[in-house]
């Protein structure tokens, strides 16, 4: 999961030429989210201009959303609504056929839940 490295999420959002967009006061909430969502929003064009793969791509954003779920439910409260983001980037994964529930796991671990 080379897309859960920050270091590495900060080379490609400047390579996509995408500035940090303001959503949230808390920073690491805000920086999480914008990882996510530019892993999403720009998937065709990391797939096009970098070597990392679909996968790659599906749980960056997964690890990422997570970051910010996990944060998100400290300050504000629990939303199933964005709880069932998380399990559309699942859905994601399993349709790209790369889900693997142990390495999903492992995430959940690292971040905390």
């Amino acid at each position: 999961m080379l897309l859960q490295d920050k270091t590495r999420m900060e080379e490609l959002f400047a390579s996509l030429g995408k500035p940090m967009v303001i959503l949230y006061e808390d920073h690491e909430m805000n920086t999480a989210i914008n990882y996510a969502l530019s892993l999403e929003d720009n998937e065709q064009k990391i797939l096009t201009i970098t070597e990392y793969t679909l996968s790659d791509i599906l749980y960056g954003r997964y690890y990422w959303f997570t970051k910010f779920l996990v944060q998100y439910e400290k300050l504000y409260g629990r939303d199933t609504g964005m709880e069932q983001q998380q399990f559309k980037i699942i859905e994601a994964m399993d349709y790209a056929g790369c889900v693997d529930c142990s390495l999903l796991k492992k995430t959940d671990q690292e971040i905390g839940i």
